[in-house]
């Protein structure tokens, strides 16, 4: 029963990585073991496409892993006294430092001067052109190679549904989890524990920005960096076991 029961759980699930629709069940109890959201780079991928999307997949709502090695915002800490691990994930300095995001007229007692805050998604590199002998000055040459990277975020302006604005360097998602010390030292692995953006996406759907450093010969390395932004609201977050699909806690915003 309890294999037949994943298989189901897996079939329910296999959707939600494909372009038809996203469909995430926000009431789900739990994930299929292994579960790694929705496909970032391929709903970029279709938003930037120049075909336009069928209005049930772009209005859907999404599930996104967020990649909690991208810096040091997680961490998790496991209090025997109260049987409870502490997951937090800090946001303080999350901000979208674009000019797009950016509202130079902002009054900083009420607004933040980024109005849009960021959660990693996922990066990749590739390289566009085999290396080239590059003549950098006159009569100097170097091997010159090529790297680009693309790094995936969510883009959303309604943090302070979650908690009130203040000046806390700790601001933040977190839950407080009941757990047995066994369980506990499970969720200690590598990559164990997991994160979810729950989101609507809205217009403009989606943007990028694209910065490119020229070779040199202490680096000699073309390199370019491209950060993609899907464009939306927050619904909710989600921490989980990410080798069993358990939803460990749910963060929901103070108000709708």
């Amino acid at each position: 029963m309890r294999r037949l029961l994943g298989i189901f759980m897996a079939a329910l699930f296999a959707g939600l990585s494909g372009h038809a629709a996203a469909s995430f069940d926000v009431q789900a109890q739990a994930l299929p073991a292994g579960y790694a959201g929705d496909d970032i780079k391929q709903w970029y991928g279709a938003f930037a496409g120049a075909a336009p999307l069928d209005a049930n997949a772009r209005d859907g709502i999404f599930a996104f892993a967020v990649d909690l090695d991208a810096g040091p915002n997680f961490s998790r800490d496991y209090n025997a006294a109260s049987g409870k691990l502490a997951l937090r994930y800090n946001m303080a300095f999350n901000q979208i430092a674009e000019g797009w995001s950016w509202e130079p007229q902002a009054d900083p007692e009420q607004r933040d001067y980024y109005r849009f805050k960021y959660l990693p998604l996922g990066f990749e590199t590739a390289s566009k052109r085999a290396p080239e002998i590059v003549e950098l000055y006159s009569g100097k040459t170097v091997e010159v190679k090529n790297l680009w990277r693309y790094e995936y975020f969510l883009a959303f302006d309604n943090l302070y549904d979650f908690y009130p604005r203040k000046v806390d360097d700790d601001a933040g998602f977190g839950a407080d989890v009941a757990l047995t010390p066994a369980e506990a030292e499970k969720l200690a692995e590598a990559g164990r524990v997991r994160m979810l953006a729950i989101c609507r996406l809205k217009a403009p759907w989606h943007t990028e920005s694209n910065t490119f450093w020229k070779a040199t010969f202490a680096e000699p390395v073309d390199y370019t960096l491209r950060k993609r932004y899907l464009v939306g609201e927050l619904l909710e977050v989600w921490f989980y076991d990410g080798a069993s699909g358990k939803v460990l806690a749910r963060v929901k915003r103070l108000k709708p």
